[in-house]
């Protein structure tokens, strides 16, 4: 069994966010849209989900996160504890890494899971966390490794990222998380095709989504996410999987907004749009 907890579903910067002041962000200050926390996932094998959890990507907002899920909480038995094993990194985005700062507390090293390249661009988190608890690097490697009872997991190269995939090796099942996804390449279309479960990068809807709000600003392609619009819409439709879910979603993104004819037909799709707190169990 694999259980995963959708902890963020915003893309950086959350929703709102902070000095934005866009239709999305706008209607989240009102109540109309619910706000979303900064990318990350829990991911267990347990089946209780209480013991020992890795979490994908530690977003700034990872302390409120771990508050908003009882099951990552310290335990009442022992003045110091986490359920928290471990950290797999996708890149070195500061909304995917900054969290990392908030677990130096701990009384051992944090064990993160990171590409030779990640690593490098992060290297500025060896000398803060030095004087704290340290790091345990461990290289993430292409084929499958265990993680944590009967599950394992493998990177899959992108430009500039990796994704993820999970296996329960009792039963299987397969899930994929790729919240930064620049093109699709033969590996990940395949990995989506096996997998049961997909969360899938959700960033933009349009490539020039943000030069519709501030002039100058980049392409979606430029910042290694390939549009909903015009680059994965139709392939996530055509995915055998069981779920397939948006996340990692950018707070100008129309889908957000309830109303919007992009959500309609997001969903007409058969696709889901993550929230902050969406549990899965495969």
């Amino acid at each position: 069994m694999i259980r995963i907890h959708i902890l963020g579903s915003a893309a950086g910067g959350g929703l709102p966010q902070w000095n934005c002041a866009c239709a999305n962000c706008t209607a989240a200050r009102a109540g109309k849209i619910t706000p979303q926390t900064q990318s990350s996932i829990a991911i267990t094998g347990d089946s209780e989900g209480f013991h020992r959890w890795f979490l994908i990507n530690a977003s700034p907002d990872l302390t409120r996160q771990i508050e908003n899920m009882p099951r990552l909480q310290p335990r009442r038995d022992s003045p110091r504890n986490t359920p928290v094993a471990g950290v797999l990194l996708t890149n070195g985005d500061i909304d995917h890494a900054l969290g990392l700062l908030l677990l130096r507390e701990q009384e051992i090293p944090l064990v993160v899971y990171a590409a030779d390249e990640t690593r490098a661009a992060l290297g500025w988190l060896d000398d803060v966390l030095a004087r704290f608890c340290g790091i345990e690097w461990r290289k993430t490697i292409p084929e499958f490794q265990t993680l944590s009872g009967t599950v394992a997991f493998r990177a899959i190269e992108l430009p500039r990222s990796i994704a993820f995939q999970f296996r329960d090796d009792s039963s299987g099942e397969t899930a994929l998380f790729a919240p930064s996804v620049a093109e699709l390449t033969d590996e990940l279309r395949n990995a989506v095709h096996e997998s049961d479960v997909v969360l899938f990068d959700g960033t933009f809807w349009s490539d020039g989504e943000l030069a519709a709000i501030r002039q100058g600003a980049r392409s979606a392609r430029q910042m290694n996410h390939l549009p909903i619009s015009d680059g994965s819409l139709d392939f996530l439709h055509q995915s055998p999987a069981r779920r397939k879910i948006y996340t990692h979603i950018n707070n100008t993104n129309p889908i957000l907004m309830p109303s919007s004819r992009e959500r309609a037909h997001v969903k007409q799709s058969g696709i889901e749009i993550a929230r902050d707190g969406l549990e899965i169990v495969i």
